[in-house]
């Protein structure tokens, strides 16, 4: 499975870090920030601390303060700090440095340079040689006195101001391969003379990487600029950029991982029960621990379920359930995991009453207490997302006959005519909104699901001959390079997959087939140059990898940031393949595939042959099984019979290929994939919790619905006497349901204002997701009372103020489903666009400042209507 990747924002964005947002970011090339200053607005700012602050004042921190301030009353001016500090109280601000000697091998010099008409950039010049101006440079490690020079003024002589020049220059050296190694991970495209008439190629950080579609302006910018100074203020836009877009293009690279799998099947005359459960953790390539706990599907009532779980390089098949962790590295995921051993031990297990079929024949148990104790002491984590598969029966029909002058092709499975099996339909549900949804399949089946995307005739020959009127037939359709052979056996694992971003945008689409597939159909005497898209062809790098302990996989990646005019084409192609319920859901019963539906031109096919970044990852695989079977048989019946298996797998990346569309629309090729060998994850703030997360067990599902979270409400925060616990309340607490929830809402807001009450009667019946700042007040007359800062709540009972009520900041969507946001000056961290607010601070530095708006709070919708809040 593959995290989605923030689309490519068509705005400029002048700085942006490497690393990654929170749950999801992109992983492309780390590089420092490096300043712009915007507009008129900050001018006016620098210029009032300027004129009112002391000498010596850290003018760095008074302008991250002003810019957060802005539109707050008193700003900049409460600011300013009285800091004893060197200098002399003259005006003009005596600073005490030595003139510069002319020659720019002994001076550094200040310049700006226009990026457009709003925005500017910081650069120096040092040894002869013109640098952006890096954040944190220009907030720690300016000259004192440097906002009292004349622009003119600002020449030093370079032995002065050793620490600004070092920090300024440090890190920009030749590529390496080690894209954390400190001679280079700050290297920027280079501000002196190049070849123009190469391709187009720049060093970002360690690595020389092609400049990609979706950085033509930065690349003109760069390319048209004067070389020296003029170059180097568009170097630093040219290496955000780059950054941004191969961190949204590219998928997370695995590295690593290992995986165990225990399956179990059990039957008793006609009954079968069985389940599947398994680990797998995966390495990423800037360093991320990922745990995947999947639990198989069950059997039973005599109907047999793919219950078996499989990992391979194409993806997981034939699990019921993923949640997913992650951690920043394995110490942290090995503590979790040993909690976890002992967590998945206890929880759910069974009373000594209880037998393995007693479920299936509809009996309660109680899990034990034990389980409890241990998710109190859960170790940090970072839940990244909840998943669930299922097998689906899938019809193919039309455009699949083929014949060529050699005669049919025919594979396994009807190819000819129609098909129908089995696939597994996943979807995945991520912590910040984003959801994928895939088709994998071990058969034809999902190899026929990539040909539907095809359009009329699955992954038509030779696309331009076909079109020709007097076109060889011989060269359409499945055509062979030579006899087809019948009956062929399928191997390998195909995967399509759909990734969208948070707000349902599409963010890309991603075709996998391993090696194992295109053995097959070479085999079945289909020319894979000529039927394949391009990625796949022998001639875009594909070798068969078909040995012990070898395994290699290629992935088409359309990315719509990249070609955002895509989405609008084929957009409704995807819809069809993935039908959505209102919800943004998955509805894995309503896909049916008929090829014959879909006209010729425009596929999705013929875009991803055109369009799309084709990545190659070759593993080593170790793998190891053990098996068991018991059986008891009586006079030829079979009364009762055990299987198990245990599965383990390890597989490393070998090498690895990333082909990107560059800026003037050709191919280039990256070796190793920038994914695959990134700079170090750096969380962010909040990206740990140590709240219980309640993961799946083997005789235990989650207590939520997929994608919500999981609280409890046995340990309410106020429990001492009075009526409404954690109020001054002195009143009677109503007996009539509606109007305890009428009070418990006046009460509670009254008493938190600076949060979103929400009041429920039965909770079981409420889900929450996205949510910030949950915490459970009390619970009066078996009523629960909850502040929630922001969130989604969904109410899966019955409505009304017998059964719940809330106040605050909020938009009500529908009858059950309520969106919460902070409360102005509330606890909940306020943000705009994703972004807090800041010059010197490394968020989204020289985007224009972003404006605090605060509104009243006041009146308020309690149990309906609609009150919008604002940050």
């Amino acid at each position: 499975m593959t995290r989605p990747r923030p689309r490519v924002p068509s705005d400029r964005s002048a700085t942006w870090r490497g690393g990654r947002r929170g749950a999801g970011a992109e992983s492309g090339q780390a590089l420092a920030e490096y300043v712009a200053v915007v507009g008129l607005l900050l001018l006016v700012i620098a210029v009032v601390i300027v004129a009112v602050r002391p000498v010596g004042t850290d003018i760095g921190a008074e302008l991250v303060c002003a810019v957060e301030q802005v539109g707050e009353p008193g700003a900049p001016e409460e600011c300013v700090t009285e800091v004893e500090g060197t200098g002399s109280d003259d005006e003009g601000g005596d600073d005490r440095y030595s003139p510069p000697t002319g020659d720019c091998e002994d001076d550094v010099t200040f310049g700006k340079v226009n990026l457009d008409e709003e925005y500017q950039s910081h650069v120096v010049q040092i040894d002869c040689v013109w640098y952006p101006v890096k954040t944190i440079c220009a907030s720690s490690e300016l000259p004192d006195g440097w906002f009292d020079r004349d622009e003119d003024d600002r020449v030093y002589l370079e032995d002065e101001i050793v620490e600004f020049v070092d920090c300024v220059t440090d890190g920009h050296g030749d590529p390496k391969d080690d894209p954390e190694d400190e001679s280079c991970v700050n290297s920027l495209p280079t501000s002196e003379e190049f070849d123009e008439d190469g391709p187009p190629k720049v060093q970002v950080g360690c690595k020389e990487l092609p400049v990609p579609k979706g950085c033509e302006a930065q690349w003109e910018a760069y390319k048209d600029a004067p070389a020296g100074k003029e170059r180097a203020g568009k170097s630093g836009d040219l290496a955000n950029c780059i950054s941004k877009v191969y961190g949204a293009i590219e998928p997370e690279c695995v590295v690593s991982s290992s995986s165990h799998v225990d399956s179990e099947n059990i039957s008793f005359l006609f009954v079968r029960w069985g389940s599947s459960n398994g680990m797998l953790i995966e390495q990423l390539g800037d360093g991320r621990i990922r745990v995947h706990i999947l639990k198989g599907g069950e059997q039973g009532g005599g109907v047999t379920f793919d219950s078996a779980i499989s990992f391979d390089v194409a993806g997981m098949t034939g699990y019921s359930m993923d949640k997913t962790y992650e951690f920043t590295d394995m110490k942290k995921a090995q503590e979790w995991i040993d909690w976890y051993k002992e967590y998945d031990k206890v929880a759910g297990k069974m009373n000594n009453d209880c037998t393995p079929s007693s479920e299936h024949w509809g009996k309660m148990c109680t899990p034990s207490g034990e389980g409890d104790e241990l998710a109190l002491e859960e170790p940090e984590h970072h839940e990244l997302s909840e998943g669930e598969g299922s097998s689906k029966k899938v019809r193919f029909s039309g455009g699949l006959s083929a014949s060529t002058e050699f005669g049919p092709a025919e594979i396994e499975g009807s190819v000819e005519g129609g098909y129908e099996g089995e696939v597994s339909v996943d979807e995945t549900l991520y912590s910040d909104g984003a959801t994928t949804v895939s088709y994998t399949s071990t058969d034809i089946g999902g190899f026929l699901i990539g040909a539907s995307i095809g359009g009329g005739k699955p992954f038509a020959g030779d696309k331009k001959e076909c079109k020709k009127k007097d076109s060889d037939e011989s060269k359409c359709g499945l055509g062979g390079a030579g006899a087809g052979s019948g009956g062929m056996e399928w191997t390998g694992t195909t995967q399509v997959e759909v990734n969208r971003n948070p707000d349902g945008s599409l963010l890309n689409v991603i075709l996998r087939m391993d090696d194992q597939v295109l053995t097959t159909l070479a085999n079945a005497g289909i020319d894979i140059e000529a039927t394949l898209p391009r990625g796949f062809s022998v001639g875009g790098g594909w070798e068969r990898t078909n040995q012990d302990g070898k395994a290699s996989v290629r992935e088409m990646i359309l990315d719509f940031g990249q070609f955002p005019e895509l989405e609008d084409t084929l957009g409704p192609k995807i819809d069809e393949l993935f039908p959505l319920d209102d919800e943004g859901r998955l509805k894995k019963d309503d896909v049916e595939i008929d090829a014959g539906d879909y006209a010729e031109g425009g596929s999705l096919y013929e875009e991803i042959d055109d369009h799309a970044n084709v990545r190659e990852l070759r593993y080593d695989v170790e793998r190891s099984s053990d098996d068991g079977h018991l059986g008891v048989d009586l006079m030829g019946l079979n009364l009762f019979e055990a299987e198990w298996t245990s599965v383990d797998e390890k597989r490393d990346l070998k090498d690895s290929t990333f082909e990107v569309t560059d800026v003037n629309g050709k191919k280039q090729k990256v070796s190793p994939a920038p994914a695959c060998k990134a700079v170090d994850f750096e969380p962010d703030e909040g990206y740990y919790a140590d709240d219980f997360s309640d993961p799946p067990t083997r005789n235990k599902n989650p207590e939520h619905d997929l994608g919500a979270e999981y609280f409890d409400n046995e340990s309410p925060r106020y429990t001492e006497d009075g009526p409404y616990p954690g109020t001054d309340y002195d009143g009677d607490v109503p007996g009539d349901k509606d109007d305890l929830v009428h009070s418990l809402v006046d009460e509670y807001s009254e008493a938190f204002p600076d949060t979103n009450i929400l009041v429920v009667k039965d909770f079981e019946n409420f889900s929450f997701e996205h949510v910030e700042g949950l915490e459970h007040l009390a619970t009066v007359d078996g009523v629960d009372v909850i502040a929630i800062d922001k969130g989604t709540v969904k109410n899966k009972g019955d409505g009304g103020w017998t059964n719940w009520g809330f106040t605050g900041e909020y938009e009500r969507e529908g009858d059950k489903t309520v969106h919460f946001s902070p409360q102005p000056g509330g606890g909940g961290l306020c943000t705009v666009d994703n972004a807090q607010v800041g010059l010197f601070d490394g968020d989204r530095v020289g985007d224009p400042p972003l404006v605090m708006a605060a509104t009243s709070s006041s009146g308020g919708s309690k149990g309906g209507g609609s009150k919008n809040g604002h940050c």
